[in-house]
């Protein structure tokens, strides 16, 4: 796949098939890719820890829909109050509050560092990751609402108390159709040289 289409159709998949596992090789060739994330120094602080036990993924998933709960009370407020895209995605949000534990695969990029600093070591990777799993026809999304959960969910996962967590990406086969998400047009979000200068059209 051509790596402008990959970016283009790239989108949150929070509906995987739960029945259709994922191979250990394509795994890995996500998980590659994600290794050639750029990173600071070329230090490569990340480590990704890969969950395909079911009980493990089952302990994941409670730790997770028990951090969304309050934000999904959020994102329905937002929704009843009129906001367009809380309620379009809102049915999404709850599919994989409730189902995150189901996914084929949950991948977890983890690093020592200061948060802030060493996350821009962490987020390239991440990127490459998706974007190789949508080339494969996997389908991912990038959540970092356990967050408030962190230390449960690294009790569960034997991850070291130094050691900072920076999302859940479950993999797998989407239920959802590929597509390209709404995005504004490029003159509307780029300023050219000074601020409130429109690109070249």
């Amino acid at each position: 796949m051509d790596v402008l289409e990959a970016i283009r159709t790239t989108r949150a998949m929070r509906r995987l098939d739960p029945d259709r596992d994922v191979s250990e090789a394509d795994l890995l060739t996500i998980l590659e890719a994600a290794t050639r994330g750029a990173s600071g120094g070329n230090a490569q602080p990340v480590r990704w820890l890969v969950v395909r036990d079911p009980e493990l993924k089952r302990q994941v998933g409670a730790i997770y829909r028990e951090q969304a709960a309050e934000r999904l009370k959020t994102y329905a407020e937002m929704a009843r109050q009129g906001d367009q895209t809380q309620a379009r995605n809102l049915g999404s949000y709850q599919h994989l509050a409730e189902h995150l534990g189901a996914a084929p695969a949950l991948v977890i990029p983890c690093a020592r560092g200061v948060r802030g600093v060493v996350d821009a070591s962490v987020y390239p990777g991440v990127q490459n990751l998706m974007l190789a799993a949508r080339a494969l026809g996997l389908g991912t999304t990038l959540t970092r609402i356990h967050l408030g959960g962190e230390a449960a969910l690294k009790q569960v996962l034997g991850i070291p108390e130094d050691v900072h967590t920076f999302a859940i990406i479950p993999v797998g086969y989407p239920l959802g159709r590929w597509g390209e998400a709404p995005r504004r047009p490029v003159s509307e979000v780029v300023h050219w040289d000074r601020w409130e200068q429109r690109p070249p059209s």
